[in-house]
């Protein structure tokens, strides 16, 4: 009977060892299978992440063509301009109808006199 009861033992010590193992066995495909699902997830968050990364490049590289645009719009803008201003200054000095104009008198009242009426001051009109 001791013998008996010592396998008994024996097998009941190794069915609680084999128990124990199984329950590690099992707690360790857990741990993986949350493990997978993580890698999984961080992947799929990298995949989007590179996605975002290349879409935000291409978004400044129009932007930064656009600026340049821009900036040459305004250098083309700015030499239009300053060519219509020379072109105004030289109007002005060499237009035969602006110089007639501008060797015209100015009026009594613009050059600090009072303005004729043709009447004196009585309401009288003034004999020449």
């Amino acid at each position: 009977m001791k013998a008996f009861a010592a396998a008994f033992i024996i097998a009941l010590v190794g069915i609680l060892l084999v128990g124990l193992q199984q329950y590690r066995v099992i707690a360790l495909r857990g741990e993986v299978a949350v493990e997978t699902k993580a890698r999984a997830d961080a992947m799929a968050a990298n995949v989007e992440s590179q996605a975002t990364i290349t879409t935000l490049r291409a978004e400044a590289a129009r932007n930064a063509a656009y600026q340049n645009d821009l900036s040459n719009r305004l250098k083309a803008s700015e030499q239009k301009a300053l060519k219509a201003r020379k072109d105004f200054e030289d109007l002005k000095r060499k237009s035969p109808a602006v110089r007639k104009w501008a060797d015209q008198p100015l009026p009594d009242g613009l050059r600090g006199k009072p303005a004729s009426t043709g009447k004196d001051n009585n309401g009288k009109a003034r004999t020449p």
